[in-house]
Parts: structure tokens; C-alpha cells; sequence
């Protein structure tokens, strides 16, 4: 995959770049959907509400109590960056799972990368970079996935648990 990011015309750096849905994604919007699910309402705030402390042994277990740690709380953007969650408006802090993100959980197929602006102001999606292979289903994030936990591309660095 090559990727090549708009370039700002007056300084030449770059004002987009790639995200990807990875493991980490994956697992805070299965957080969240087992949170909403038990308050009965698609409103969470994950600081508040989900965040706990990190045990390595228990990881797992914590996703499927509905809980993520404070390093996954700030990175709530990888999944809402491809519309699985969105910001409430007017409730700050306070997010819900999109439609299109309670249909990923039952498996709909969606685009591994989206395009991010560094322009605007949150940083927002501009659209998907698209090819046929690079789409994604939860079937691939299963219990036993090895692939990387967070994965930055461009850089090359992948961080693994």
C-alpha cells in the first residue's frame, strides 16, 4: 500500500494522513457496546463511566466488562475517525456508537484506512482510502489475532501487547 498524503502548498508539509481500524479500535468499541448495553441508553462517557487500570492478565475480561484503561480513553478517535462512535453534541465527553458501528459488530465489512485532515478543527475524516483489499470485518479481530494492537503506518513502527 502506498499512501501519499496531501502536501500544504505554502510549507510542504503534510495535511493528511492514514487510520487505520486496528485491535485497539476494535476492542474500545467492543468496550463500549458491553457499557451501553448494561446503562440501556447509547450515551457513555468513557473517562467517567469505562475507564479502569490496566492489568495485563486480565485484558481480555476487562473488554468484555465494558471497561478500557485512560491509554485507550485517548485513543477514542481510531474508532471514531471511521464513524463507529461519535461525539455527542451539546454533552462533553459524552459519546454513542453509530449506527454503522453497531453494524460492524455484526460483521458489515468497512474500509481498513481512513483519510484524517490535520486541518480542521477535530482533526476530522475526509474519506476512505480505498482498495478492494483493504477492507476489514470484526471476524478479524478475533480472541487470538497476533497482528499489531495499535498499528501507525507510514512510519513503520507497530506496537504490540
Amino acid at each position: 500500500m502506498e499512501y501519499i498524503p496531501e502536501v500544504c502548498s505554502h510549507c510542504g508539509q503534510s495535511i493528511t494522513y492514514l487510520s487505520t481500524i486496528d485491535q485497539g479500535a476494535v476492542d474500545i468499541l467492543r468496550a463500549m457496546s458491553v457499557a451501553i448495553h448494561r446503562k440501556q441508553i447509547n450515551v457513555i462517557h468513557p473517562r467517567k463511566e469505562m475507564e479502569t487500570a490496566y492489568a495485563l492478565d486480565n485484558f481480555r475480561e476487562m473488554i468484555k466488562a465494558g471497561k478500557i484503561t485512560s491509554t485507550m480513553t485517548g485513543n477514542l478517535s481510531k474508532a471514531r475517525f471511521h464513524g463507529l462512535i461519535a461525539k455527542i453534541k451539546g454533552e462533553p465527553g459524552n459519546y454513542c456508537i453509530t449506527s454503522k458501528g453497531f453494524q460492524f459488530l455484526r460483521g458489515r465489512i468497512i474500509p481498513k484506512y481512513a483519510i484524517i485532515s490535520k486541518v480542521t478543527k477535530d482533526k476530522d475524516n475526509i474519506g476512505y482510502y480505498l482498495e478492494e483489499t483493504e477492507k476489514v470485518s470484526i471476524k478479524e479481530f478475533t480472541e487470538d489475532m497476533e497482528g499489531p494492537y495499535w498499528e501507525i503506518i507510514n512510519d513503520n513502527l507497530k506496537l504490540g501487547l
